[in-house]
């Protein structure tokens, strides 16, 4: 076949077709939030999105792990949220008219015990189930079980090469078993539909792209696959959060640009891009959702986490209807990802300090919120607590 034939043939693919018609086909189902459903949302004061953290264990070492202290603390005897507990908020995400529930995971999220019972309740509300995985759990029987369940699943795939992938996760062999469980996911066929239900995670970091060839090409295998291009520039926070593998701001740009005009010229496919997402796709996340880490804390997201409240104070409703919550998703998003421009801009604090900023300007000049100092009381409490243990 021609390279003309070739692009041809690219072009017509269903999934192309139809993302000519909303670009969000291409997004993951469960992720897949169109302008106009964030607008309704807004309107409607309505939660569409939970995020909610499983166990802090993990196999791999990765050299990018945006894991902060307070989102897996170091501290032995700090209190996790009880299984109970996490379908408990899950109950009362689905109430509030959440359609989906995303496990980021603190660590893998397939290690916790009650995995499956968590996933399950998740279908049996009628929501989508998003898991985010290394793939070191991803057998055939794993698969077929996520498929019936009608989940859609990140998974770890920053490069082709095995070798990469086991250098960037700091686990030899990592490489080969998640590039097998790749396959499993597309041979069972969770990219079969539109929007598909399989995206790779893939994190750019200047050690390993150099001249960004390969995020071209994993782009390009992506649209061809129908598989979800999450190829994002890390996020700065734990081990990752002011070190030298961080894409600075032109690079993304250059990222950014670069996968555009691959968009344009080999699929027919026009957009504007989003800084730091790549190929279209613009996180909604604050404008509609929610994050619960492992303690119950919760946040504006899990990767920026501006501290909202807490569960064991508060209530998914009372958290989302505070003062401090609304305006927080006042601005509309669309795309745009402050923890990365901030720490673009050489913001200096680090860490819970760098969370509480926001609400420290907020309360200087709208005055206290009292489920926010709820939460904070209750954060410092249980830590406390801990530490003396």
């Amino acid at each position: 076949m021609s390279s003309v034939d070739a692009d041809i043939v690219a072009r017509r693919l269903p999934h192309i077709l139809a993302a000519r018609e909303r670009l969000e086909n291409l997004w993951a189902a469960g992720t897949d939030y169109a302008r106009d459903l964030v607008e309704d949302a807004r309107l409607h004061n309505r939660l569409l999105h939970l995020d909610i953290d499983l166990t802090g264990e993990c196999e791999l070492k990765c050299f990018y792990c945006d894991r902060t202290s307070d989102r897996h603390s170091d501290m032995p005897n700090r209190v996790e949220l009880s299984t109970a507990e996490r379908l408990d908020l899950i109950a009362q995400a689905h109430a509030m008219g959440a359609t989906t529930v995303e496990f980021p995971g603190a660590g893998e999220p397939m290690a916790d015990r009650e995995f499956w019972q968590i996933v399950e309740s998740v279908q049996q509300h009628g929501m989508t189930p998003v898991v985010f995985t290394s793939g070191y759990h991803l057998d055939g029987a794993a698969v077929e079980r996520l498929f019936q369940l009608r989940a859609t699943v990140f998974i770890k795939h920053n490069s082709h090469d095995v070798a990469i992938q086991d250098k960037m996760a700091g686990a030899r062999g990592y490489g080969a078993k998640s590039n097998a469980a790749l396959q499993t996911l597309l041979k069972r066929g969770f990219n079969r539909s539109i929007p598909t239900r399989v995206a790779i995670d893939a994190v750019v970091t200047p050690q390993f792209n150099e001249d960004f060839a390969e995020v071209a090409s994993l782009h390009r295998w992506c649209r061809l696959n129908n598989v979800h291009n999450y190829i994002v520039p890390l996020i700065p926070e734990g081990r990752a959060d002011r070190s030298s593998v961080l894409i600075e701001r032109t690079r993304a740009d250059h990222i950014n640009n670069m996968i555009r005009k691959i968009d344009e010229e080999e699929f027919g496919l026009s957009y504007r891009p989003s800084r730091p997402m790549t190929g279209g796709y613009r996180c909604r996340q604050v404008n509609v959702g929610l994050f619960v880490n492992l303690f119950g804390e919760v946040y504006d997201c899990n990767g920026l986490g501006r501290f909202l409240g807490h569960t064991k104070c508060d209530s998914l409703q009372t958290i989302w209807n505070a003062t401090f919550a609304r305006h927080i998703r006042e601005p509309v998003q669309d795309g745009f990802c402050l923890l990365r421009e901030r720490v673009w801009d050489t913001v200096s604090s680090s860490g819970l300090e760098r969370k509480l900023e926001f609400y420290r300007n907020f309360e200087a000049s709208h005055g206290e919120d009292e489920v926010v100092n709820r939460g904070l009381k209750q954060f410092r409490k249980a830590a406390m607590l801990a530490s003396k243990a």
